[in-house]
């Protein structure tokens, strides 16, 4: 059985524990997502929607549709945070 609430949860802590060791504030929302757009211009929308729709489905406001948009919007920010270190790995440069 799906459980988008469960899955939703479960993507937000991923994020904040890479968000943990790539040395980001833990403590303000606000904070992290300035310090985010400093280094992920592109994605720091991604974060404030999903952390929006996280906020909804923990007071079961939220549709499973709104849930599979912000497991994307997610998606989208674990992939960037992952993203510069597989590019300088390969010897890419961003």
């Amino acid at each position: 059985m799906d459980q988008p609430t469960v899955s939703l949860g479960q993507a937000d802590e991923l994020v904040l524990q890479v968000m943990r060791e790539r040395g980001y504030p833990m403590d303000d929302f606000e904070q992290r997502a300035a310090d985010i757009s400093v280094d992920y211009p592109e994605v720091v929308e991604h974060y404030r929607a999903g952390q929006a729709v996280s906020k909804s489905a923990a007071s079961s406001e939220a549709t499973t549709e709104d849930m599979r948009q912000g497991l994307v919007h997610y998606r989208a920010l674990f992939e960037e945070l992952l993203g510069a270190d597989s590019e300088t790995d390969r010897g890419e440069v961003r």
